[in-house]
């Protein structure tokens, strides 16, 4: 009889959580429903600055960043996660990558996705959308604000927001590696369970930040440029990233 009554009681337990989950879904599809888009890029400059969209004539490149974002929903088992983008050497094509990778997450209405800039040294993100941003990352680490909303700033692509690198550079080593940048990352990987966050980060076997930050995403991509790196150099950057986090190695031609 006890035996049964709680089986009774596990069984409406486990209802009630599905209820809430499915509740807790709901809610956050009615945001990303609602997410104001101040701009959207035309066509014309979405081509031009070479980022996907559902209905861009390079079929084959959006196939691929289908395919890729597939493979990680998969090792993520569709949960949202913290990817980071990084490099042997510079100029390997790092934001171009995690742009597109982001604009492909969020081809599904139900997701959305953030692009965070960590390169210091060489910021290339803002150059592909419209907004001159005031404020960034290493400004909320360096507690010139803290109003998350104030670094978040619309793309131009549906559902996905960028964060920008900040006008604070010096010292991005120690900022990276503090509490308060755990504590973000946390914040904002929990903020819509929906969300999925893109690090663009500086070549791991050049700086420390994106060691630092290999330590804190869920997986790392690691672009490798046709004819930059050599196989040893390959295998330092993945000895860095540690292969329980390596998703895969991308070679940008």
């Amino acid at each position: 009889m006890t035996l049964k009554s709680v089986n009774n009681d596990s069984t409406q337990l486990s209802d009630n959580n599905h209820i809430v989950a499915a509740n807790i879904e709901k809610k956050s599809r009615m945001q990303i429903c609602k997410m104001k888009e101040e701009f959207l890029l035309t066509p014309e400059e979405l081509d031009e600055r070479k980022i996907i969209y559902a209905s861009c004539s390079n079929y084959k490149t959006l196939n691929d960043y289908r395919e890729l974002r597939t493979k990680l929903l998969k090792v993520s088992n569709n949960n949202n996660f913290i990817c980071m983008i990084s490099s042997i050497n510079p100029d390997a094509g790092t934001t171009s990558i995690a742009i597109n990778l982001a604009a492909s997450i969020a081809l599904d209405r139900s997701k959305t996705a953030v692009i965070i800039d960590c390169n210091i040294h060489a910021s290339e993100l803002n150059n592909y959308f419209k907004v001159t941003p005031r404020l960034g990352l290493t400004n909320f680490l360096a507690q010139d604000t803290d109003d998350m909303e104030e670094i978040i700033y619309p793309s131009g692509i549906p559902r996905v927001r960028m964060i920008p690198v900040g006008i604070r550079t010096e010292h991005a080593a120690e900022y990276f590696s503090s509490e308060k940048m755990e504590l973000f990352m946390a914040r904002i990987k929990q903020r819509y369970p929906d969300r999925f966050i893109i690090l663009d980060a500086p070549p791991i076997g050049l700086y420390a930040e994106g060691q630092i930050l290999a330590s804190l995403c869920d997986f790392a991509i690691l672009v490798v440029r046709y004819g930059q790196s050599n196989t040893a150099q390959v295998q330092a950057g993945i000895d860095i990233i540690s292969t329980d986090k390596l998703a895969g190695l991308i070679f940008n031609n």
